[in-house]
């Protein structure tokens, strides 16, 4: 119907505006709480205007496709009711021209039939390249993400949703938002990001209107407690100026937690001021990410795979891991080994949820240790190799990543997008995405191609948030 609403962004209910050169790149609306990277192609030069005047062209056929359905809409109401007026004597006094109204009144029906059709599926359409642009700009697999756009007292509010499971930890999101999320792997929560294109900071925005739909279930909503602020006052319509700036308006960030009343394997719909989205999450392995250019040097197969036996029981670890006295050098006497050698962290997160860590690195010194034979038997072929131990606790239960993790050197970082980058010492500890309470996962962390194990390297886990430095 015209060229340029198949191919501008999306924007149901949009006022006309005046031109500006307010950015309207695909990409800016999401550019929200630090999820994508602010060096876009799409913002460079002119094409900040160009994508503009798209909207505009946009606006400008969606009004005449509105004028035109109008006008043959009127046209057929005219011709039923001059038929209906005249009756049985219009049918006999010209009885061709009634066929011939009847196959008009038939045509034109088709063709308000088709243009609707049309438009529903421009709009489809534009929606679905919505999704995909933020998917593709993130580096969030598709599956993972969904939008719900509504238009609110004229103003054309977005609802970004993003599915928390490990893939998620293998996008652009940025460290902070990283370190928010974390807590939530495994628990089938759901980022939600609404946001507009102006700035504001109040909205009627309201998540406790947000309902869910599992596949072949009645439809429910979410208690309250199931909802997680991460930005002050998102239960209330509370907004925010985008941190891009005011030319990217201004939104608000949560998170809503699932738990149990969702079975990720299987689809479900996330429904708002009556506008619905599916997600239907792939569980097929996700394929590799590139890291961010310029950000992180990705840890690809530096190393040949490795598998030592499994630890079968770890009760007394965990016991160990859940003293009240835990420190590097009550650890480092409990096992014998150099304080040099062993450091301990523990962080608490937003949620109140616990998370304990204990880093040993395997220098030769280890075999010497009160470890234990059968684990010092599975270090061996890592020992000496700069490699290090980690075994991760909750007394609580936590969300947990092995992507969390970080290695700094020499002011470079090092992010691990290979398995062989860990030698697992329990079960699945690379696919984790949660830590029971009282359970621990262990594995070895081997330093990746780049760093020297005799300079000074960090171990970082969830940004900052847990930080060791060896030696």
């Amino acid at each position: 119907m015209c060229e340029t609403m198949g191919r501008a962004f999306p924007g149901r209910h949009r006022k006309e505006q005046e031109p500006s050169d307010v950015d309207s790149c695909p990409g800016g609306r999401f550019l929200q709480w630090g999820l994508v990277g602010d060096r876009l192609s799409c913002y460079a030069g002119g094409r900040i205007k160009e994508v503009a005047n798209a909207h505009r062209d946009r606006d400008h056929c969606r009004n005449a496709s509105r004028l035109l359905l109008g006008v043959l809409g009127a046209r057929v109401w005219g011709l039923v009711v001059r038929r209906r007026l005249l009756g049985r004597r219009f049918a006999r006094v010209q009885p061709v021209r009634h066929t011939k109204e009847r196959i008009r009144i038939a045509a034109l029906g088709r063709m308000i039939l088709v243009s609707s059709l049309l438009l529903l599926l421009v709009f489809g359409v534009v929606q679905a390249q919505d999704r995909e642009r933020f998917a593709s700009e993130t580096g969030l697999d598709i599956d993972l993400v969904n939008v719900i756009e509504a238009d609110v007292g004229g103003a054309e509010l977005a609802v970004i949703f993003v599915f928390i499971n490990e893939r998620t930890f293998d996008s652009k999101i940025s460290a902070s938002l990283r370190a928010t999320l974390l807590p939530y792997l495994g628990r089938n929560a759901v980022y939600v990001n609404p946001n507009v294109k102006t700035v504001t900071s109040q909205f009627p925005f309201d998540p406790l209107m947000i309902s869910v739909q599992p596949s072949g279930e009645a439809t429910f909503a979410p208690r309250l407690g199931a909802w997680v602020e991460i930005t002050p006052g998102f239960l209330g319509g509370r907004f925010e100026v985008n941190p891009a700036g005011s030319s990217q308006g201004s939104g608000a960030e949560g998170i809503l937690v699932l738990e149990d009343a969702i079975d990720p394997d299987q689809p479900f719909d996330m429904i708002y001021m009556g506008q619905r989205t599916t997600f239907v999450i792939s569980v097929t392995a996700p394929s590799a990410v590139a890291p961010i250019p310029g950000a992180y040097a990705a840890a690809t197969e530096s190393h040949a795979p490795i598998e030592v036996p499994l630890l079968e029981d770890v009760a007394t670890l965990e016991e160990i891991l859940g003293l009240p006295d835990f420190s590097s050098e009550s650890m480092a006497a409990l096992f014998d080994l150099d304080t040099d050698a062993v450091r301990a962290a523990e962080t608490t997160f937003s949620n109140g949820e616990v998370l304990r860590f204990l880093f040993v690195r395997l220098d030769e010194g280890v075999r010497d240790s009160a470890l234990g034979e059968e684990l010092i038997a599975a270090l061996d072929p890592v020992i000496g190799t700069g490699a290090v131990m980690v075994w991760a606790f909750s007394p609580t239960g936590v969300g947990f990543s092995s992507r969390g993790f970080q290695i700094h050197q020499s002011e470079k970082a090092y992010e691990f997008w290979s398995s062989a980058s860990f030698v697992e010492l329990t079960a699945g500890f690379i696919h984790v995405e949660y830590v029971e309470a009282g359970q621990m996962v262990a594995a070895v962390i081997r330093l990746p191609q780049g760093v020297e194990p005799d300079v000074p390297f960090v171990i970082q886990y969830a940004s900052t948030r847990v930080r060791v430095s060896f030696p």
